[in-house]
């Protein structure tokens, strides 16, 4: 017999109590991943509506957050106590409140620690920021942001319910964290229903003309997670897809691994084929950007054939991805809290 609770008043973030950080063994961090850090949440929830987010179900909209007074005394006493390098910051849109936000980075500039730490936004947020406001983020430690822009097709937008999503704001975000040297990942959702390859060519042609003028910009693609309960749930359900009936099969739920019925078979190859070469052609950008005298011969060899088939749409005899392959492996995946990588095959997001 199923039984479901009533729902109970959401409780203020800044009525309980700090988090048992003294628990923690930093040393064992250090040693698994050569850094000392931490991840702190100064907010949970979100006042969007987007389709396919959790965040939906949880939060129902509602930004919870710490007052910035707090998150600059809590964060600054774990840096000094515990001599903490990186703050990855676990906010699904920290800068709701953009001016909390800008208050708490000038409280980290005010502190004179010297610590890295990163977050997620959305790039209306950060628009709304001043040059200075950003620049002042990068001086107070800000080494990357993560955006979870999923995709420059104003009909796809539509279809996710992402009406705050504007493709001008993409361009002035990668400007606005480039002034303050700061890295910033764009997260790419394909897959979603009712998007075309038509919908898919529009975003990687746009990013890479984003990436061709930006330097400090990556790109993290994925495929769409039916996450059940998601408000496009009773939709994903019609499609083909079932909630799970167990409690075993909740901790099964297949996260991170393609299972929509729509995208399957040759669809999903010639999906494949399309982010490999995007991704190929941004990352010999990234690794030549340095080196001018390699980056004229690599970029006239590879770049010029690359961009050729993003624009064109033509990935036949992809001769780019055999010699990108006897150099090195193509990034696929990176986490939007930090930057870094999370995998290196582009089957393991498809």
């Amino acid at each position: 017999m199923t039984q479901h609770s009533p729902e109970r008043r959401t409780a203020l973030l800044d009525d309980l109590p700090m988090p048992a950080f003294h628990l923690t063994d930093f040393d064992a961090y250090e040693r698994s991943c050569g850094v000392r850090k931490v991840a702190y949440a100064t907010s949970v929830g979100c006042p969007y509506a987007c389709n396919y987010c959790t965040d939906m179900v949880f939060y129902k909209r509602k930004f919870n957050a710490l007052s910035a007074e707090r998150v600059i005394r809590e964060v600054t006493d774990l840096v000094e106590r515990y001599r903490i390098e990186e703050v990855a910051m676990l906010d699904s849109n920290l800068p709701v409140d953009w001016r909390r936000a800008v208050e708490i980075a000038q409280g980290f500039l005010d502190s004179k620690l010297r610590f890295q730490w990163t977050f997620q936004a959305s790039t209306d947020f950060l628009c709304r920021m001043s040059d200075d406001d950003v620049r002042m983020l990068g001086a107070s430690g800000v080494s990357h942001m993560g955006f979870g822009t999923e995709s420059t097709s104003a009909d796809v937008l539509k279809l996710m319910n992402k009406r705050h999503q504007h493709l001008n704001e993409m361009y002035e975000t990668a400007r606005k964290a480039a002034l303050g040297g700061i890295h910033v990942t764009f997260n790419l959702i394909f897959g979603y229903p009712g998007e075309t390859e038509a919908n898919r060519v529009e975003t990687l042609r746009t990013m890479s003309d984003i990436a061709r003028q930006f330097w400090n910009v990556s790109f993290s693609p994925n495929i769409f997670t039916p996450y059940p309960g998601i408000p496009i749930w009773p939709q994903l359900r019609e499609l083909g897809l079932r909630e799970p009936q167990s409690l075993q099969e909740w901790v099964d739920l297949p996260l991170g691994r393609n299972v929509l019925p729509w995208l399957q078979g040759e669809e999903l190859a010639r999906l494949r084929k399309m982010l490999q070469f995007f991704l190929l052609n941004n990352q010999l950008r990234r690794a030549t950007r340095n080196y001018p005298s390699l980056r004229q011969g690599l970029r006239r060899a590879l770049g010029a054939p690359l961009r050729w088939r993003i624009r064109s749409n033509k990935y036949s005899f992809p001769w780019e991805l055999w010699v990108a392959r006897s150099f090195e492996r193509i990034v696929t995946r990176r986490s939007l809290l930090t930057g870094q990588t999370l995998s290196t095959e582009v089957s393991e997001l498809c």
